[in-house]
């Protein structure tokens, strides 16, 4: 089955996301200190809820829902909580561009991955604005397929270059010179269950609808 977007126009009024991360702690039998070890395959997981919806919103999620035929469907999903970065909010003019020490980029450009990440945990960017704050703690990105969330706040250099914590850790570095998505950035997700119901009152108003989902690769 193939990846599906998640419909635009189905904003939810509550949208919860957060890490499940995958570690291992070890209790030592003999005086208790405890290790605990952190491995690949953290994953995210979101919670939406909907409000009372009209019937024609209502028939749209329904639609999208029973076509993913439970958790076998797989479907493009962006944090609601913060769809774009601060940055990439700005609007900026298109036709400007920078010239430092002779690497020339475009404001509004596309940012991307510079060389190969050896730092799992750490993202080298280039094609930022010079010397700005691009990235804020707690704003997502995606890279490689991967949704990612920056851990501090990130400062480009006089050249637009940028060095992003970021967690969780990539499973796959991204290639060099992809495309760093500041805008709606997606992970695949599918749903947590097989089942899910909708509740409709008189006047074919729907009750309130939560779906859960979790990150799938």
């Amino acid at each position: 089955m193939a990846t599906i977007d998640w419909p635009v126009d189905l904003t939810p009024s509550k949208a919860t996301w957060g890490l499940q991360s995958n570690t291992e702690t070890f209790v030592s039998p003999l005086n208790r200190s405890t290790q605990t070890v952190e491995r690949p395959g953290a994953r995210w997981k979101a919670t939406l809820e909907f409000p009372h919806m009209e019937r024609d919103k209502r028939r749209r999620l329904e639609g999208f829902l029973a076509g993913l035929g439970g958790m076998a469907g797989r479907f493009f999903l962006w944090p609601h909580t913060a769809p774009v970065a601060d940055l990439a909010a700005v609007p900026v003019d298109e036709t400007m561009s920078l010239n430092f020490l002779n690497q020339i980029y475009q404001v509004n450009g596309n940012v991307v991955v510079d060389g190969t990440v050896t730092d799992f945990k750490a993202l080298p960017t280039k094609y930022w604005p010079p010397n700005t704050l691009v990235l804020k703690a707690g704003e997502y990105l995606a890279a490689g397929g991967e949704l990612k969330m920056a851990t501090a706040d990130v400062y480009s250099d006089l050249n637009g270059w940028a060095l992003v914590p970021i967690a969780p850790a990539f499973r796959k570095a991204p290639p060099n010179l992809s495309v760093v998505t500041l805008t709606r950035p997606t992970t695949t997700m599918m749903l947590s269950s097989d089942e899910y119901g909708v509740a409709v009152m008189p006047g074919f108003i729907s009750d309130t609808v939560i779906i859960s989902a979790v990150e799938v690769f």
